[in-house]
């Protein structure tokens, strides 16, 4: 529904690989429906005009759920939690009843194994028999590095609202080539559907497919983004 927030919120941001994004946009599928991009000018019904730069939202049919992903590498430090804020007052006005962020991070302690991907979840009693099987439980030790996603998640335990699942995916240090990105999203490809059972996600070539090609693009239209390397030129050449 225009200018609306559906109860089921899924989040992604400029996590160390952007692989949330990677997934949830384009790949995410309800009843083997994309979600629709939602004007800016509905956008501007929900959030401060001075934060819709930093956002945008994707509707899924008949209100199934709402995609959000956030620019987070365009904030500046003191934005940081402004957005968060006005995200999660906005959470709050709207009812939405979970929310959903899916990221990947640099955990350097998280063993290798499975899927790679770990769960941990805010204002939720128990995570449920179905995760804990799939999804092994995020160190309570392991520091949120990311300094907008410590704030939403600071901001969402305050408010004690709302009901919040975090999928994190093993991701690779800043600065590696592309093969990390690659590996990031095809676990939390994998790992969605399990956890989220109404959701489905092409499978993993057409996902390789597809960010070989964003990757591609975003490339050639960038100044400031260093030049592929040789290996990740490989590696999306060899999903194209």
């Amino acid at each position: 529904m225009a200018g609306s927030l559906s109860p089921r919120v899924f989040l992604a941001f400029d996590d160390i690989s952007r692989a949330g994004k990677h997934v949830l946009v384009g790949c995410a599928k309800f009843a083997s429906t994309d979600a629709v991009p939602v004007p800016r000018s509905d956008l501007e019904t929900l959030f401060p005009i001075e934060i819709c730069q930093f956002l945008r939202l994707y509707q899924y049919p008949h209100d199934q759920a709402t995609i959000i992903t956030v620019d987070t590498a365009k904030l500046q430090a003191n934005e940081q939690w402004e957005v968060a804020d006005a995200l999660v007052s906005a959470f709050s006005r709207a009812n939405v009843e979970t929310l959903t962020v899916v990221a990947a991070a640099h955990l350097p302690y998280a063993k290798d194994g499975g899927l790679n991907v770990f769960y941990r979840n805010v204002n939720v009693e128990t995570a449920g028999e179905d995760v804990a099987a799939v999804l092994p439980a995020a160190d309570p030790a392991w520091e949120i590095k990311d300094p907008w996603l410590a704030a939403l998640l600071q901001w969402i335990r305050v408010e004690q609202w709302p009901r919040t699942h975090v999928l994190l995916a093993k991701g690779h240090k800043p600065g590696r080539d592309l093969a990390g990105t690659y590996e990031a999203v095809e676990a939390l490809s994998r790992a969605l559907p399990l956890f989220a059972k109404d959701m489905t996600v092409d499978d993993t070539l057409q996902v390789q497919q597809r960010l070989a090609r964003v990757l591609t693009t975003e490339n050639s239209t960038t100044t400031t983004t260093t030049a592929l390397t040789a290996k990740d030129e490989h590696i999306a050449l060899l999903y194209r």
